[in-house]
């Protein structure tokens, strides 16, 4: 990762001669950055954890037998 892609939290004192105002500079990721970061941390999280681990892919499973059944339902009638 380089400067610009990491969360930085910076303080910018702007000094008008009324008042002083804060403004909190942030640097936004980017969807593939943040998607990236993610699948990084649930992978981490998949080889470490074992109960998260299986209910990860007991979840996935049930998913993936419901749309199946659900395109047997769909096209059942088409003939």
């Amino acid at each position: 990762m380089t400067n610009e892609e990491t969360v930085t939290n910076e303080k910018v004192q702007t000094t008008n001669p009324t008042n002083t105002i804060e403004v909190v500079k942030k640097v936004v990721l980017s969807r593939r950055i943040l998607r990236t970061l993610a699948r990084q941390k649930r992978a981490l999280k998949l080889k470490t954890d074992s109960g998260f681990a299986k209910v990860y892919f007991e979840a996935k499973s049930k998913r993936s037998a419901e749309k199946k059944s659900a395109y047997r339902k769909k096209k059942k009638g088409k003939k």
